[in-house]
């Protein structure tokens, strides 16, 4: 008996669709021939602000400060450092206030003695004021900070009193002109505990990140709420199972959104995993609480925020072995349902790294991070920042990438398994359907190359594709009826 099933329409990016009005670049920027990289992105002055590290002073880290135009060019660029000392700034956006923005991060120098800092500049990125906190003689080591309708400054990151064998989280509090009002440690007896993020929550805080029994390699992370004093009101584990915890952000919705990463199976020395994704209301009830593909190593989601269209958009990093590692985007709904996703790549073959995102002004997207080339894959040269422009259904130029652009309902009663995922020379299709039909398989490298192509009879016996020839790597598949494209995915080939 036939049935319908609304199919989201996938297309890849070498499909050519009508021409948009958008910008797109894909740089990488090189400042000194020595390390850079970035952990943010956001417009200030009507152009592109991102806060990274460069080496200066041989092999120290100093602050880069970028202004870039709307097509990625530079328009102004800064760099701030001390002898002998690294700097590192925030994750995620900077705070600004009229014509003048805030960075805060750490400050290493003296063995392992750590200073946070709050930095203060002006529209032409010079220095305005530059203030240190933190704890006597520890590690004082902040991640994020956000500006409260109290108009107070909140950091937190994390506190070490005895090198790396008992740390708390570290929540400072500073008036506008970075005077500190009081600092606070936030700990568990029996545990360290590190705070990545921080965003407001109903006129108080909200805070994520990461816990581990003191001496052990057992992650844990935690979501909790706080007032603006520092008590805390409710504090939860996040449903995680891997290292490197959890962030958290306030919805539109008044709601907090939760996304770590998911270990799902381990294969050889590779541990493959998904993005976890959590709902959480105000008063601590869990609306609901997804894993998200595609899956891989090193997964890691950085950023997230909420697009014109109401979904959510995260960004990180996804991996596969022999160091590989793309950017990747994710748009799910409010329901926590998986709309699109996708990976990026400046130097293929090597780390590429998303740290953060923004939504333009035209309706696109700009992702900032780094690029890590991998010597073992032909890779040369240090770390650099990487910016990648595109459209508003996240191409990176003219042409269809991928994007759901519709639904379509397809007269039809089947449904496909696909296996195994990672594959190594032998990938096997299964059609469950009371219709017999065509069905054509067309098998893509990530340059949109079709490199296999098979057409099969659907029934219930599993339909093999071989992969002999081809080398490990990822690969885009399509499953084509004579209604059109019935579903696309990514499968993994490792030998």
């Amino acid at each position: 008996m036939k049935a319908k099933a609304q199919i989201l329409l996938f297309v890849l990016c070498f499909f050519v669709t009508k021409n948009k009005a958008q910008i797109y670049f894909n740089n990488q920027y090189d400042a000194t021939g020595n390390f850079d990289a970035t952990n943010s992105i956001d417009t200030f002055q009507n152009k592109y602000l991102t806060i990274g590290i460069e080496g200066v002073f041989g092999s120290h880290w100093g602050l880069s400060c970028y202004l870039l135009n709307q097509d990625g060019t530079v328009y102004e660029k800064k760099t701030y450092g001390f002898q002998g000392v690294n700097l590192l700034p925030n994750n995620g956006k900077y705070i600004s206030m009229g014509n003048q923005f805030y960075v805060c991060g750490s400050r290493a120098f003296s063995g392992y003695k750590i200073s946070s800092f709050l930095w203060r500049f002006d529209a032409n990125l010079d220095s305005v004021k530059y203030l240190q906190y933190g704890f006597l003689n520890q590690q004082n080591v902040i991640t994020s900070f956000v500006k409260h309708s109290d108009n107070k400054l909140y950091m937190v990151g994390y506190v070490d009193d005895t090198l790396q064998t008992n740390s708390d989280v570290l929540l400072i509090k500073t008036d506008t002109a970075g005077n500190e009002i009081w600092k606070k440690k936030i700990g568990l007896a029996g545990w360290d505990e590190t705070g990545l993020s921080i965003d407001t929550l109903q006129g108080q805080l909200i805070i994520a990140g990461y816990k581990t029994p003191h001496n052990a390699n057992t992650y844990s992370g935690f979501v909790m709420r706080l007032d603006t004093a520092g008590n805390t009101i409710w504090n939860r584990p996040i449903n995680t199972n891997y290292f490197g915890g959890g962030q958290a952000k306030k919805l539109k919705d008044g709601n907090i959104l939760v996304y770590s990463q998911y270990k799902k199976y381990t294969l050889g020395s590779d541990n493959y995993g998904l993005l976890q994704v959590e709902k959480v209301t105000p008063n601590n009830t869990t609306l609901w609480s997804k894993q998200i593909g595609p899956i891989g190593i090193n997964i890691g989601p950085s950023s997230a925020i909420e697009n014109k269209h109401g979904n959510i958009v995260i960004d990180g990093q996804v991996g596969i072995p022999t160091n590989i590692i793309n950017g990747i985007v994710y748009e799910i709904s409010q329901n926590g349902d998986s709309i699109f996703s996708r990976e990026y790549a400046i130097m293929p073959g090597s780390q590429n790294y998303f740290r953060d995102v923004i939504q333009t002004n035209d309706g696109g997207y700009c992702f900032a991070g780094f690029v890590s080339p991998v010597f073992a894959n032909g890779g040369t040269g240090t770390e650099d920042i990487w910016l990648l422009k595109v459209d508003s259904n996240f191409c990176e130029s003219a042409s269809s990438c991928g994007y759901g652009v519709g639904i379509n309902e397809l007269e039809m009663g089947l449904n496909w398994s696909v296996y195994p995922n990672p594959a190594t020379n032998e990938l096997y299709f299964i059609f469950n359907t009371d219709v017999t039909t065509d069905v054509t398989v067309n098998l893509y490298n990530v340059t949109g190359q079709l490199v296999k192509t098979k057409s099969f009879k659907t029934d219930d016996e599993p339909k093999l594709l071989e992969l002999h020839e081809l080398n490990d790597g990822i690969y885009f598949y399509q499953i084509l009826t004579a209604n059109g494209l019935l579903k696309a995915n990514k499968v993994v080939i490792i030998k």
